[in-house]
């Protein structure tokens, strides 16, 4: 039985439902809506007679928003209607609340998209756009969104998002993009305000709260970080405890990042692994952890340095918190490798899960060979070697070469 409605509302308000949603609407029970809906939604109904119900409960979002499961949950067969803005599935509240309610118990119903009626206004074919959200996240997300030539759009926090963006483009390079704030987006009052990051920066006009930020970026961008695996060495601080680039990019592929999955990476060093792994893919989310606090620190700065600050750090020794941990779909074993860590791991992954561990030690060597003989998988040794002077020619410097154990659950001989 349905008792769930979600609607998706324009900036026109309730005049952009349907006949059947209004009447849906004021028969409801209960009815949450945000705050400059609430007198609409009372008016609503004072003017339906039909509704003639004294107990109808209508209440604004509650804060925090995870409130709204303990009341959906006492609320469950009685008709409730929920107001949300544009699709409640992207990005709104329709995201979590599809994780607690059957679907067979809700109907979701959108409006046309904020990201829609922005890209319709720039002229940005919506396939070729990156949408994301700063609402309640932090603003050094659009780190990992700054490419050359892309077109972001931005569900923007508050007043202030534009500013605070156009300082982390020109942390970037990326001063000269161009920055459109679109708010009241397809309302009576919608209002556009143009510049470029340099001009948001140093006098930015008056923007609503609730708006859309447009960002185009510049067509060129010097020393730009991309999405696929293998960031330059310099793009870490480090004291010495990272995985060099090369050996990083195929450590990456081999842990095959994919959208909302869970990365341990073990002796994470400076969080080389985990922040690539998160910049990857969509929503993919990583836990490093170290020994070290300064180590940790450093870690986290390089992660929000790169757009990932959602990348996690825990102190502590591998073996019990390997116990411990969320179950992972990927592990990396940086340092701190024993055969029991790495058995308890191989326990731990979700069924495909992977482990990939790399070795620079005859000792770290040994126990990989003991685990290939006992469990499969593949056994490789990487060898780097870069071009560098040689009085005034040139030559090939080897790095130390690693060994290298990629295991998948499910394959095991």
């Amino acid at each position: 039985m349905i008792w769930l409605d979600i609607f998706g509302v324009s900036e026109a308000g309730l005049n952009s439902l349907s006949a059947d949603q209004i009447t849906r609407l004021t028969s409801a029970r209960h009815i949450i809506a945000p705050d400059r809906h609430i007198a609409a939604v009372k008016q609503l109904r004072q003017d339906q007679p039909q509704a003639g119900d004294a107990t109808v409960e209508i209440i604004t979002w509650p804060s925090p928003f995870s409130r709204i499961y303990d009341m959906l949950a006492r609320w469950r067969g009685e008709p409730t209607v929920i107001l949300a803005t544009g699709d409640p599935l992207w990005y709104g509240a329709g995201s979590s609340i599809v994780t607690r309610i059957p679907l067979n118990e809700m109907r979701i119903e959108p409006a046309v998209s904020g990201f829609q009626l922005a890209a319709s206004r720039m002229g940005w074919p919506m396939a070729h756009v990156h949408a994301m959200t700063l609402h309640g996240r932090p603003v050094e997300m659009i780190r990992a969104a700054i490419m050359p030539s892309a077109h972001l759009l931005i569900l923007a926090d508050s007043a202030d998002t534009p500013q605070q963006a156009a300082e982390q483009l020109i942390e970037m390079g990326a001063g000269a993009a161009k920055m459109t704030a679109l708010a009241y987006i397809g309302g009576q009052q919608e209002a556009r305000y143009d510049g470029t990051a340099y001009d948001w920066a140093k006098i930015p006009p008056q923007v609503a709260d609730f708006h859309v930020l447009a960002v185009a970026c510049p067509d060129y961008l010097e020393g730009f970080y991309p999405s696929a695996p293998g960031l330059a060495d310099g793009a870490y601080e480090s004291d010495g405890k990272l995985t060099k680039s090369d050996i990083r990019a195929i450590t990456l592929a081999r842990l095959k990042p994919v959208s909302g999955q869970l990365l341990w990476d073990l002796g994470c060093g400076s969080g080389s692994i985990g922040i690539e792994w998160m910049r990857a893919a969509a929503h993919a989310r990583a836990i490093g952890v170290e020994l070290r606090d300064d180590r940790l620190a450093v870690a986290k700065s390089n992660a929000i340095k790169l757009g990932v600050p959602k990348w996690a750090g825990v102190i502590g020794e591998n073996m019990p918190l390997a116990a411990e941990l969320e179950q992972p779909d990927a592990v990396f074993i940086g340092g701190g490798l024993s055969r029991d860590l790495a058995e308890l791991v191989m326990r731990r992954l979700t069924s495909g899960g992977r482990l990939v561990v790399n070795a620079v030690t005859l000792e770290s060597e040994a126990i990989l060979l003991g685990l290939h003989h006992h469990h499969g998988g593949r056994l490789v040794r990487i060898a780097v070697s870069h071009a560098e002077p040689v009085g005034p020619y040139h030559g090939w410097r080897s790095a130390m070469p690693v060994t290298q154990w990629v295991w998948e659950k499910g394959t095991e001989k």
